[in-house]
């Protein structure tokens, strides 16, 4: 193999093995988590909330209907508790009843909002106050009856490019179906953030990182050309030197 050859393969590879390390660094988690959804058919994602409020995002494969998520179960199916130990089954019976109890309570707080406006539906003379009225009365009663339906569905899962995917709060081991958290200041407030989100003008570090890692590409399209020139003035150099001398080189 010629000198020539030889730099360029040391060239390629320092290039192969730079663009490598820039993609592990940037994402290397999402790589690995793209290949176990390609080998990996009957993998679910999961999702877990920590009081911090961060979220941790896994690709498994449940067994025994559970996960294990640093030696903490979390459940796929709060149903089907016999490979539990007692103590793990008792940790999903709390669960269930503390959740029992929360949309219980959205019940209690609907049907303390629909009393008012029953009495005013009776009291009002005016045709359209009594259709706005009763427009506000049937969209509460729509929403108890998906909370009624919520007091006996136990299972819990959502789909995310076409697999399963489970929502857990960190040490909770049944899923969480985040909606029986959403109330109507919550709407109010992601409405707000959406329009704040709109109107702001781009974030300054987005802005900053983007233009960054744009001149990164032009310094390493201007490292390699500049190492292309300097591998061909290497290589008319040596061929300099070896007809002065009248060696033999091979190129």
């Amino acid at each position: 193999m010629g000198i020539l050859a030889i730099m360029y393969l040391i060239m390629g590879l320092l290039i192969f093995f730079g663009v490598l390390g820039v993609l592990v660094i940037i994402a290397g988690k999402d790589i690995i988590m793209a290949f176990e959804r390609r080998f990996m058919p009957r993998g679910c994602d999961v999702f877990v909330a920590n009081t911090n409020r961060n979220i941790s995002h896994y690709y498994k494969k449940p067994e025994e209907n559970q996960f294990k998520i640093d030696n903490l179960p979390y459940v796929t199916n709060p149903e089907k508790t016999m490979n539990l130990s007692d103590f793990q089954r008792k940790m999903v019976v709390d669960s269930l009843l503390r959740r029992q109890e929360r949309i219980q309570r959205r019940i209690n707080d609907l049907i303390a909002k629909k009393q008012p406006l029953l009495k005013m539906l009776k009291a009002s003379n005016n045709e359209q106050e009594v259709l706005a009225i009763k427009a506000e009365v049937e969209r509460i009663d729509g929403i108890m009856q998906t909370f009624e339906k919520k007091l006996l569905s136990r299972l819990e899962n959502y789909f995310k490019d076409k697999r399963p995917a489970f929502f857990y709060i960190e040490g909770d081991p049944v899923p969480k179906d985040f909606y029986e958290f959403y109330s109507a200041l919550d709407c109010r407030i992601v409405d707000n953030l959406i329009s704040r989100a709109i109107s702001r003008p781009p974030d300054a570090k987005d802005i900053r990182d983007y233009t960054m890692m744009k001149y990164a590409c032009y310094a390493a399209a201007a490292g390699s050309a500049i190492a292309i020139f300097l591998a061909f003035r290497l290589q008319t150099m040596l061929g300099g030197i070896c007809t002065q001398l009248g060696a033999q080189c091979g190129m």
